[in-house]
This record gives C-alpha cells, structure tokens and sequence, in this order.
C-alpha cells in the first residue's frame, strides 16, 4: 500500500512540473515569445533585424532598380550593367561586419573610385578596408549604457533635442555597446565627420554627480563618418542596431533613418545580403541559426527551470525505487510439439477405416526402418545376416524375434493385399519393439 501511495505521488509531481513546461513550449509555439539577438536578418520581423529598412530602401526610389545580391559580391560588381551604369550606385551593408574577401575589398574599392557609393552600417569596418582608405587601423572604442542620444552634424538634418534611444531587451532596458570612432586615432584631414554620440545623462543623475563629469559623460563621440575614395565615397556609421525594426516603428528611429540614409544618391540601390555568410579563405558557411530553442527559453525563467529541474529529479527518483521493485515479465516459452507421429496415427486410422490393411502396413513399415536408421544408424536398404545380427545387438531384442519380424515384413511387402491378420501381427511386434529395445 505505501509503495503504491509512494508511485501516485512520483506521478502526481510529475503532471504539476509538466504544466509550466507545457504552458512555456506553447507561448514559444503561437509566436509570443519575442528573440531579442541582433541578427539583421531581412526577412526576420523580431526586434533587431532589418526587415524594415529593408523594405524602406526596397520602396526608397520607385524609379530606381533594387538590387538583391545574394551571390558573390565580384560576380555582381562585375557586372557590365554597374561597371557601365550612367547614374551613381549606391552598395549598402547592414549588420555586425560584413565577412569580405580580399578580393572583393578591392574591387568595392574601385568601384567607389568611380563615383560611386558604399554605406556601411556596421559595429566593426573590416581592417582591410580600413587599411586601402588609409586610417591606419581602428580600436574597438565604445560607451556602455543602456540610454544614449544621436544626431547630425549638418545643420539640416539635425534635430533641435537630439535623437535618444534606448536598448531593451524582454521589456526592460539594459546596457549596450554603443560602438564609436576614436579621434585620436582618425586623422581629420582623412575622413569628414557626419554623426555623433552621447551618454544620455539623467536630470537626476545631473544633481548627484559634479560639472565635469556631467561634461565628460555627454562628450560627442563620432559614430557616422565619410571618406572621400576618388570620385565616390566610403559611409560608415557604427551603429547598426539604430536601423533595425524596434527603433523603425518609433517616431525619432523613423526620422534619423531617412535622414541618415538620405546621404545616399540618385540611382540603383545594391543590397548585400550575402557577406552575412561567414567566410574563412575561399570557403563560404552560412549562418547558424541564431533562433533559441524552447528549452533555452525555460532556462532562462526562474520558475520554469525551477520545474524543468523538479521534473528530472522525480524522474531519476522514479526509475530508482521503482525499477528496483519492478521485474518485466518473463513469457512463457512453450515447449515445441512433435505433430508428425500424431499426424502418422490419423493417416493410419483413416487407411485403417477404408480397409486398406496394405497401405497401412507400408507406413508403419517406414516408420519402423526409420526409427532404426534415425536411432541406431543403420543402413536398411539391404537385410541379410549381418543386419539381423547388428540390429539384435543394438537394440537388446533377441535374434529370434527380430527374424521373425524382419520376415513377416517381407511378407507383406510381397503380397498385393495384405490381410488384417497380418497386419496385427505386424502391428504387435513392432510395438513390442518399440517397448522393449534400449
């Protein structure tokens, strides 16, 4: 009784842990739970993705040709269409680094050198590229905070307050990298500044700190910059979390898209979706999934991995104490049956009722010599001397009484139609055979 009262408890907690668990992998299926990584993927609608601005620049200039370039970079740059094109073309790049050969820095770069266009959204410009402009190489500078405020240099564009956003990740604000260009290391003379950055400083955090460092906190930081390459320019802005869908649905996220990106000229619009992929050499791999699993997701919450946790300790409980009292059970193999002799009595009775004494002493005749050669191994083809003298000797029945058997056999195998005196004759003797050999 207690190890039953035992065994419905185990169960019991078990269904509880499995209705969180249960109820979590259902938000996850109806599309409630929202994936906060910075992916940049165009065709993602989650928060920081870039399926908007996607769309944005896709319906930028109706008149205008969007390309999609989901190739490699040389076979489209290589086109004669863009090596030829009347009008400016405008590549543009959005995400973490775009993963460019060597190769392809250079012919971007001449394809610049001719009037036209790159805009880089990225938190990091690949060295390489940095290294062909001349700004010698760049450091990894940024500011950490969850609040910060951006806006132009250009009169025109700028905002009267500055643009301030703020980084959220599963509805609350956390801290950033907010990436920027370090002065001190860019020569002025090399690149025009375009865009700044600033620590978003609190009216409360004003009083309870002191003038300077309220000042060192809200220096300009450059995060948008130009740099002339003969006839055409390089754009790189540092932020491109700023273009994503979470700050495109918000009014000023809106407002300093279109104006960062109306640096970008008259003509085609080369979109380059494919140096997302990472590349190593001349191998190409495409991204990883990125999306969480609904087992990260209950992780991540106290209350479910809390149950997730309960669940798996009750199920090695279970199988501890119950599988040691618990045996499988063990079938009942039945033993295998001989049907053959039980199928020789029923040939036999139904020959015995048609009065065929003949065919009945043949058969019993060849069970007989088989039941001989199967336990004594004798060969029964030829019956002289010999064989009456061995079969004697192995079976323990008298020479007599094998003969007179052997010849009441050869009786009846002679005769056209053997009598039902004979046949019990048969019959008897080989019984007592049967009964009485070793």
């Amino acid at each position: 009784m207690e190890k039953r009262t035992f065994t419905n408890i185990l169960i019991t907690l078990g269904v509880l842990a499995l209705i969180p668990i249960g109820f979590s992998i259902y938000i996850y299926l109806t599309n409630q739970y929202i994936d906060w990584s910075e992916t940049y993927e165009v065709d993602n609608k989650e928060p920081y993705n870039n399926y908007m601005v996607f769309n944005l620049l896709k319906n930028y200039k109706t008149d205008k040709e969007f390309v999609f370039v989901d190739n490699l970079l040389t076979e489209r740059l290589a086109e004669e269409g863009i090596k030829n094109a009347k009008e400016p073309i405008s590549y543009v790049f959005f995400g973490n680094q775009p993963n460019l050969l060597d190769d392809e820095i250079d012919l971007l770069a001449k394809f610049v050198e001719k009037g036209n266009t790159a805009f880089f959204m990225v938190k990091r410009v690949p060295d390489t590229l940095f290294r062909l402009l001349d700004l010698d190489y760049q450091r990894y500078d940024y500011v950490y905070d969850s609040l910060i405020s951006v806006n132009f240099v250009n009169s025109s564009l700028q905002n009267e307050s500055n643009f301030r956003f703020n980084y959220r990740k599963r509805n609350e604000s956390v801290a950033n990298s907010w990436s920027y260009f370090n002065n001190e290391i860019l020569e002025e003379n090399k690149y025009e500044k375009l865009g700044f950055l600033n620590k978003e400083y609190s009216i409360e955090e004003y009083h309870q700190s002191n003038t300077q460092n309220y000042e060192e906190e809200n220096k300009n930081y450059t995060n948008f910059i130009r740099v002339k390459h003969g006839k055409g320019y390089f754009y790189f802005h540092k932020n491109p979390v700023l273009f994503t869908n979470y700050y495109l649905i918000q009014e000023d996220g809106k407002k300093y898209a279109e104006r960062a990106l109306s640096y970008l000229p008259e003509g085609d619009i080369l979109w380059d979706e494919r140096s997302h992929d990472y590349k190593r050499g001349k191998q190409e791999y495409q991204k990883r999934d990125k999306r969480p699993s609904p087992l990260s997701y209950i992780l991540s919450q106290e209350s479910f991995a809390w149950a997730y946790y309960t669940l798996l300790i009750t199920a090695f409980l279970f199988v501890i104490f119950r599988g040691k009292r618990m045996q499988r059970i063990i079938p009942i193999l039945r033993k295998e049956e001989n049907t053959s002799l039980e199928f020789t009595k029923t040939v036999g009775q139904l020959y015995y009722l048609q009065k065929d004494h003949k065919r009945l002493s043949q058969l019993k005749i060849r069970l007989f010599f088989d039941y001989i050669r199967t336990h004594y191994h004798m060969n029964t083809q030829q019956i002289d001397d010999d064989f009456r003298k061995k079969l004697s000797e192995r079976s323990g029945i008298s020479k007599e009484a094998i003969i007179l058997l052997l010849n009441d056999i050869q009786t009846a195998n002679n005769q056209n139609e053997v009598s039902e005196w004979l046949l019990r004759k048969i019959h008897t003797q080989i019984q007592e055979f049967y009964t009485n050999s070793k």
